[in-house]
């Protein structure tokens, strides 16, 4: 009879001591799973204290309004997103240390499954610290995949398909209005970094390439993957209509006198009329949920017929 009365005592106990400690219903605390970019189920328990690295991945956290949440970006995504500037930076998304991200605490890193160097991901696996890697591909589609993917792993669902509805909305806007559209001109993307004593120019397999094709125009470059320098030979060859800059390289470069100066601009139809188009160089950060908004705008200014449709 002793025992019995212990063990209900201890169990009254037991009851009271979970109720206490049943979660309330708090945002930054997810206690759910996400799968990564290679297909694994990832259980993220707390989502409170996230790093982001990538600027398309930084935006979209602050699109779904946790903004709040993030405790450190990559260098870029400090530059490019207003709300991450004044937050720690964990380097560049292709120079990472786990060191500097694990000074941060954080309960989630989210990242793309590109980023480097590779044992980056083991090492903060070993930590105990939930790490989502997401899928570097340049398409709508998967933009809308990874807002879902990122507003599940941080439990904003509902905010989620508010973000993807926009987006279809914006790349409808885009089709209709370049189905009235006759030609593609010929787009020629020119970069120039702060460190890079020569321009290059975009090919296939890049954020720049697809925007471009999105946007209803045509790179001319297919023959290579990412950036090579200028050459008077393949610029002559390609015979650009359009010169894509970002404002950054465009500055850079001296305007559009500089430009006119690169290898084989002044011989293109582009340089000829100088037909220079320089954009925010946020359109070229990576897929975000802005891509609709950055779209509709390019194709503005590839066809500037369709400005009265704005």
């Amino acid at each position: 009879m002793k025992f019995i009365k212990t063990f209900s005592f201890a169990a009254v106990c037991a009851f009271l001591l979970l109720a206490c400690q049943t979660p309330t219903n708090n945002s930054n605390v997810s206690g759910t799973v996400a799968t990564d970019a290679a297909g694994k189920d990832i259980l993220i328990a707390d989502s409170s204290r996230i790093v982001s690295i990538g600027t398309a991945i930084t935006e979209t956290i602050y699109a779904l309004g946790a903004g709040e949440r993030v405790v450190g970006v990559d260098n870029s995504s400090r530059e490019y997103i207003a709300g991450a500037k004044n937050l720690p930076t964990v380097g560049a998304r292709n120079a990472l240390n786990a060191e500097g991200i694990l000074s941060l605490k954080p309960t989630l890193v989210i990242l793309g499954a590109d980023s480097a160097p590779p044992q980056i991901f083991d090492q903060l696996r070993n930590a105990g610290i939930a790490v989502l890697t997401l899928t570097p591909d340049y398409k709508i589609e998967t933009v809308k995949s990874k807002v879902l993917t990122i507003a599940k792993a941080i439990g904003m669902d509902a905010k989620a398909a508010e973000i993807n509805n926009e987006i279809d909305n914006k790349m409808s806007e885009v089709n209709k209005m370049l189905a009235n559209v006759n030609e593609k001109p010929k787009v020629m993307f020119v970069g120039r970094g702060p460190n890079m004593p020569n321009a290059t120019m975009s090919g296939a397999g890049t954020t720049i390439y697809e925007m471009i094709k999105l946007g209803g125009g045509t790179n001319p470059f297919t023959d290579f993957t990412g950036f090579r320098e200028m050459t008077d030979e393949s610029v002559v060859a390609a015979q650009p209509d359009i010169i894509l800059m970002t404002e950054k390289s465009f500055e850079r470069s001296g305007g559009v006198d500089g430009v006119l100066k690169f290898p084989g601009v002044a011989l293109t139809p582009a340089g000829k009329n100088k037909r220079i188009v320089a954009v925010s160089d946020m359109y070229f950060q990576g897929f975000g949920p802005g891509v609709g908004t950055a779209v509709r705008e390019l194709a503005v200014k590839f066809h500037p017929e369709l400005a009265e449709q704005k």
